[in-house]
C-alpha cells in the first residue's frame, strides 16, 4: 500500500511539475506575441503539444488510480482521497500546486489568446489595406506609365 501511494504522489508531482513547464512556454508564447515575433512561435506550440500530451497521459493515470481505489477521477475524487488520507500532506500539497499552476495556465492562455486575435485583426486590416482597389491610387506601372484608363494625377487624389 505504502508502494502504492508513493506512485500516486509521484504522478501528482509529476503532473504539477509539467503543468509549471507548460507555464513557461505559454510565458514565452506570451513574449513572442507582445513583440510580434510570431516566427518563434512554431517551436513553443511544438513544445505545447508534447506537454499536453504527457500531463494529459499523467492525468489519465491519476484518474485510474483513484477509479482503481474506489474514488471518482477528478477533482472531487482527490478531495475524497484526501480526507480519506489525511497524512498524504506531500501528495496534497502536490496536487493543490497543480490546481494554482492550472489557474495560472488558464489564464496566460486566455491572455494569448486575446493577443492571437490583437494579431490578425491587424493582419487583416493590413490585407485590406493593401489589397483594397477601389481607394487605390494606380499612378504609374513599372515602365513609368499610367497604370489606369483615365489619367490621374496627383491632385485628383486629394
Amino acid at each position: 500500500m505504502a508502494e502504492d501511494i508513493s506512485g500516486f504522489l509521484e504522478i501528482v508531482t509529476s503532473e504539477a511539475d509539467f503543468v509549471e513547464q507548460f507555464i513557461r512556454l505559454l510565458e514565452q508564447e506570451k513574449t513572442f506575441l507582445s513583440k510580434g515575433r510570431t516566427e518563434a512561435l512554431t517551436d513553443v506550440v511544438e513544445k505545447k503539444e508534447r506537454l499536453a500530451a504527457k500531463l494529459n497521459e499523467l492525468t489519465q493515470q491519476r484518474g485510474r488510480y483513484l477509479l482503481d481505489h474506489g474514488f471518482d477521477p477528478d477533482r472531487k475524487g482527490m478531495e475524497s482521497w484526501s480526507a480519506r488520507h489525511p497524512e498524504q500532506k506531500e501528495t496534497m500539497a502536490a496536487w493543490n500546486r497543480t490546481l494554482s499552476l492550472s489557474a495560472q495556465a488558464k489564464e496566460l492562455n486566455r491572455l494569448n489568446g486575446q493577443l492571437i486575435q490583437l494579431h490578425m485583426q491587424y493582419t487583416g486590416q493590413a490585407l485590406d489595406i493593401l489589397l483594397r482597389k477601389e481607394s487605390r491610387l494606380d499612378l504609374y506601372g513599372p515602365d513609368g506609365r499610367s497604370t489606369t484608363s483615365e489619367i490621374r494625377k496627383i491632385d485628383d487624389a486629394i
